[in-house]
């Protein structure tokens, strides 16, 4: 007995009879369906016996997906707070502090790292850098947070950063937290 499909020509071609929305005037080309060639190979290509040709199944559909997403990779944690800033702060202490411990009204829900850094120079201050989920939380911190003394904050795209002193110089302070700014711009970006 001989298959359908060994007796159909291998390049049989078929195009549509006429434009799918056809007609005469100015929208001719625009209202027109793509007039491509149809293979009629495809149809029986793809029949009933999919389920049990070498076609991929389900499963093996999604192996290879959760595979593929494991091969991205994730980007280094921004290193925030350097030895030296601006060339006469000196860092003294750096640690990652619990969430739960941070000092500040950050929603901790919202908060991945929290890295604190002490320096020295021209006076004394700390620096808390807040990494969160995302650039929005950031941007409603900035907008909502209540100055206080001896305080400045900013934010760079998922991160913000809080400076607080003691006695500092204010050209030194200026420095300091410029060059913070600089650094965190690239991360902003992503």
């Amino acid at each position: 007995m001989k298959s359908i499909t060994s007796a159909m020509p291998m390049s049989n071609r078929m195009t549509h009879g006429r434009p799918a929305f056809g007609g005469a005037g100015r929208l001719d080309f625009a209202l027109t369906g793509l007039n491509f060639a149809i293979n009629p190979m495809v149809s029986s290509q793809f029949g009933g016996i999919v389920a049990q040709s070498e076609l991929m199944t389900r499963r093996k559909w999604i192996w290879l997906t959760l595979a593929a997403g494991g091969c991205g990779h994730r980007d280094p944690p921004v290193e925030l707070f350097p030895e030296t800033v601006a060339g006469v702060w000196r860092r003294t202490a750096l640690r990652d502090t619990p969430v739960s411990e941070a000092p500040d009204p950050v929603p901790r829900t919202a908060v991945a790292r929290l890295e604190t850094a002490d320096y020295e120079g021209p006076g004394k201050l700390e620096a808390r850098a807040y990494e969160l989920d995302s650039a929005a939380v950031g941007l409603d911190l900035a907008q909502r947070w209540r100055p206080s003394a001896d305080t400045v904050f900013f934010n760079r795209g998922r991160y913000f950063i809080v400076v607080k002193w003691d006695s500092a110089e204010r050209s030194a302070l200026r420095a300091f937290i410029q060059d913070l700014e600089k650094k965190l711009t690239p991360a902003a970006a992503r």
